[in-house]
């Protein structure tokens, strides 16, 4: 099993609170030292990413002319030297046995594509963003299973998947990941969800919510338009209607429940929750508003 050689890629862009953390959990992989390779891709940091990155013993690239992790870490495939990808992000920390689990089903034949396990961790006071991002973001197994796609917090991938249906979408800030792995499932490539392997990632705070909402509006426009076709793709308007109706309570009671870990202290601030969810979809949809706005004003200026 430890033959199969893997490359495993990571983005960053401005991520001295968490890389160093991450980096520590490869290099303690329950995997042979020569069978994998670690490519970090730093695109335009302007903290001190890269002076901490240079202290590992890893494959440091950098991608300056597209702001875009998906352009990163499509720089990381380009170069990469093994057959077998593996995926997180630069906030996660990796189970130390996250490839030797990883690379099983792939390497028996069951899977192509394997999307993995993201926990959460908390601060002290689990607050009201981090409770709802933790029921709300990276629910990996109800993606595979449901809709036919992962993320690239915990994915791993055979390398020729990209030769044959291309690489990440590199005009989008988020979701660039779900078009892919979708592309790729409606393309016969079986994915499958891997409750062995873990990656852990901070619940986010209530500002990087917020900033991480918008992002996400401000991308959904071209992946509407980069999804056409696609299974499960809803209408343009019906998005907008998703977007400015809140959610139902009792749709957001049911995640909680899920939760085994966290529902009483969820289920204590369930209104609250409820609120704060609202007010992520609003700065998605300012998100969405703004996309349009600054091509309108492009398109000016281009006249």
């Amino acid at each position: 099993m430890n033959d199969h050689k893997v490359s495993v890629i990571v983005p960053v862009y401005n991520g001295e609170k968490y890389i160093k953390k991450l980096l520590n959990s490869l290099m303690s992989l329950n995997y042979p030292e020569d069978s994998y390779e670690i490519i970090v891709v730093d695109n335009n940091s302007i903290d001190n990413t890269m002076e901490i990155i240079k202290k590992y013993p890893v494959k440091l690239l950098e991608e300056k002319e597209i702001q875009s992790s998906y352009a990163a870490r499509n720089k990381g495939i380009q170069q990469s030297k093994y057959d077998i990808l593996a995926f997180t992000d630069a906030d996660c920390i990796v189970d130390k046995n996250w490839l030797k689990e990883g690379i099983k089903p792939i390497v028996n034949g069951d899977a192509d594509l394997v999307g993995g396990k993201v926990e959460f961790y908390f601060s002290k006071k689990k607050t009201i963003a981090e409770l709802y991002d933790s029921i709300t973001h990276m629910q990996i197994e109800n993606n595979v299973n449901e809709r036919n796609v992962a993320k690239t917090a915990n994915l791993i991938t055979k390398k020729k998947i990209f030769k044959e249906i291309g690489l990440f979408p590199d005009n989008v800030q988020s979701g660039g990941d779900v078009q892919w792995t979708g592309k790729a499932t409606i393309n016969g490539f079986r994915l499958v969800y891997g409750s062995k392997i873990v990656v852990l990632h901070p619940a986010r705070t209530l500002g990087e919510m917020i900033k991480k909402q918008y992002r996400v509006g401000k991308g959904m426009p071209l992946i509407w338009k980069n999804s056409k076709g696609m299974a499960n793709q809803r209408p343009f308007i019906i998005q907008i209607i998703r977007l400015v109706l809140p959610r139902r309570i009792s749709t957001l009671r049911k995640q909680i429940i899920k939760d085994k870990a966290n529902a009483e202290i969820m289920m204590k601030r369930l209104f609250k929750i409820w609120l704060f969810s609202y007010f992520c979809k609003l700065s998605s949809f300012f998100g969405v508003i703004s996309y349009y706005i600054s091509r309108k004003n492009n398109g000016n200026k281009a006249n």
